[in-house]
């Protein structure tokens, strides 16, 4: 017997780099777009740090000696602890604002459900198919030319 395994939420959440799903409308897209790239940021920031922190202690050492060279890197842990909490803080407040703002909308959508009223404006105005002028269509070349052979 075969048990078919899947990633489940639990194991997605704890991904280093997030799943790619990014929305079609172009300004919704920016937005995800840089707060996957401050994710993949914040998980991964801490390559620079241990790079930077052994580059100044080496640099360091060489200068002013091992303990030099120590406590310099130690300065740069801290510093770069410091900027990867600050750029989680504003990952962690990005998605904190982000599940309120869904919620809201969830609960004002349940709410004119639950009223039997409609949720969005445009539901008030009754349809009209002569209103919904399209600008451009999609048109097959062939018939275009087979229409103008036809009338010449």
């Amino acid at each position: 017997m075969q048990q078919k395994t899947s990633l489940g939420k639990n194991k997605q959440k704890w991904a280093l780099i997030p799943p790619w799903e990014m929305p079609s409308d172009p300004v919704k897209a920016v937005f995800w777009f840089l707060r996957w790239l401050l994710a993949i940021t914040v998980n991964f920031f801490w390559i620079p740090i241990i790079v930077m922190v052994i580059y100044e202690a080496i640099i360091n050492s060489k200068v002013g000696g091992v303990g030099y060279g120590l406590i310099s890197g130690g300065i740069t842990l801290l510093v770069g602890l410091l900027v990867w909490g600050l750029l989680f803080v504003v990952l962690l407040a990005i998605r904190v604002t982000t599940a309120v703002a869904h919620t809201v909308s969830e609960f004002g959508q349940s709410y004119y459900r639950v009223m039997n009223m409609p949720y969005r404006e445009t539901e008030y105005q009754p349809r009209n198919e002569a209103l919904n002028v399209v600008e451009g269509t999609i048109t097959d070349l062939e018939e275009e030319r087979k229409k103008r052979r036809r009338s010449e």
